[in-house]
């Protein structure tokens, strides 16, 4: 390996006394997890929550199952990512659903809320307590004030920073109604509905709440069609007590068939967001809007995502470098099933990598630490050639470490290889002092140390 290294100093004194060869950045890489432990399900949501209080993710999956019926199965993780369905759940069967999960009462323990189209084609929605007994047993609440929806959209936020987990429903109610209700949550898991929120009522919907614009704070972005068959996407900053206004100044493409996610992909702490659907023009689209830190978001051009259309995203660090990578599937321009993964580079720009990912749509995907060791993991539902799949696949992507010994003056320091251009930057007091720092940019961990001389 060639290296050369310079300092930035007025003294400059540099010798390598020890390095050892490294590869430059880390492929991902994922494996199947065999034998299948999940039922396959389209139409339906993935949802990963640690409920039965053991330390690690369990999951539980909705939507049409391979039976051609509306499916709710929680399956428990061992801790190891094996997973065992749990028999006797309580939960309705549904498809065209929404999951969402939020401990609604202060107990400590995951409480489950479940929308869709059930069994006896009748929109509901249904929220479960957890008996926190740790044998993963739940309780369907009764008099709840939620309004039956399918073709749903659900979340849970502290709206009003009172310190517990208010709802939005978004969907199509059992009178043909698209609806958006919001209801705040009086700290026991009691719900009130909200009246006169701005809210337009949508299906074939995605939410996302956010801080968009650093107020601390939860923002909602909103997408579907509306009562008057206009696809949209509109965005409402929260004053705090869980009083919304729509930011009428958006640029964003309005969109159904969709998901919406928010991340910060550029580094510079505040959230973005990644837009996918179908559009008023038809085309299926993946836009990437950065936030400006005031909630104003511009869209990002010349990226390589597809188009797509009955879409699930999700973003993750997948590759341990502290950026958010993403995986997208659906169904993409040229009506071909995709699932593709995207490597961040830190500062927002994506470059795709081969994964042994099943091409899929009518998707819902969720990534989660299944095998506890420290990075994610990643679960795949939905429809691949007219068989309905929910896999999972284990993490297996490496970060090299390894160690340079530099002796000289402390400063802005690049280190040169044949596989690309490491910065890294030392700050060391006193003299003679040890360093132990990470890059600011590149794919790889270094433990590198600066001795003052």
């Amino acid at each position: 390996m060639n290296i050369s290294a310079t300092l930035n100093a007025r003294k400059i004194l540099l010798s390598i006394l020890t390095i050892t060869t490294f590869g430059f950045g880390a492929k991902a890489q994922f494996q199947q997890i065999t034998p299948i432990d999940f039922d396959g399900a389209v139409d339906g949501s993935v949802t990963f929550a640690d409920m039965d209080g053991d330390n690690d993710q369990d999951v539980i999956i909705t939507g049409t199952s391979t039976s051609l019926q509306g499916t709710s199965k929680l399956y428990r993780n061992d801790g190891n990512g094996v997973f065992t369905e749990i028999l006797g759940s309580p939960f309705v069967g549904v498809y065209h659903s929404s999951v969402a999960i939020a401990d609604v009462n202060g107990d400590n323990y995951q409480d489950i809320l479940i929308t869709g189209y059930n069994n006896s084609n009748q929109a509901t929605t249904k929220l479960y307590t957890n008996n926190g007994n740790g044998f993963l047993t739940f309780t369907e609440a009764t008099g709840t004030p939620f309004e039956d929806v399918y073709n749903s959209a659900v979340a849970f936020a502290d709206i009003d920073n009172d310190n517990d987990l208010d709802v939005l429903i978004t969907g199509y109610n059992n009178s043909a109604q698209r609806i958006a209700k919001l209801y705040t949550n009086n700290g026991n898991g009691i719900f009130t509905e909200v009246i006169g929120t701005p809210f337009v009522g949508v299906l074939s919907t995605s939410i996302a709440f956010a801080d968009i614009d650093g107020d601390s704070d939860q923002d909602v972005l909103i997408t579907g069609q509306n009562s008057a068959n206009q696809i949209i996407t509109k965005l409402y900053s929260n004053n705090g007590s869980g009083i919304f206004t729509e930011v009428t100044s958006t640029s964003f493409d309005g969109v159904i068939k969709s998901s919406i996610a928010f991340a910060d992909i550029d580094g510079d702490n505040d959230q973005d967001v990644l837009i996918t659907g179908q559009n008023n023009s038809n085309q299926k689209i993946s836009k990437l809007y950065t936030n400006d830190g005031s909630g104003v978001f511009t869209e990002l051009t010349g990226l390589p995502f597809d188009g797509v259309v009955n879409s699930s995203i999700a973003f993750a660090d997948i590759d341990n470098d502290n950026d958010q990578d993403l995986l997208i599937t659906g169904e993409n321009t040229f009506s071909q099933r995709i699932s593709k993964l995207y490597i961040n580079n830190g500062s927002g720009t994506f470059t795709i990598t081969g994964t042994p990912f099943e091409n899929i749509t009518r998707s819902s995907i969720a990534f989660a630490d299944i095998d506890g060791d420290n990075d994610q993991d990643v679960l795949i539902s939905g429809e691949k050639l007219g068989n309905y799949i929910s896999f999972a696949y284990r993490n297996n992507t490496t970060v090299f470490t390894n160690s340079i010994i530099v002796q000289g003056q402390a400063g802005a320091t690049t280190i040169t290889t044949n596989s690309g251009t490491l910065q890294m930057l030392a700050t060391v007091s006193p003299a003679n002092a040890t360093d132990n720092t990470r890059p600011l940019h590149g794919k790889l961990f270094i433990n590198w140390f600066v001795l003052i001389v």
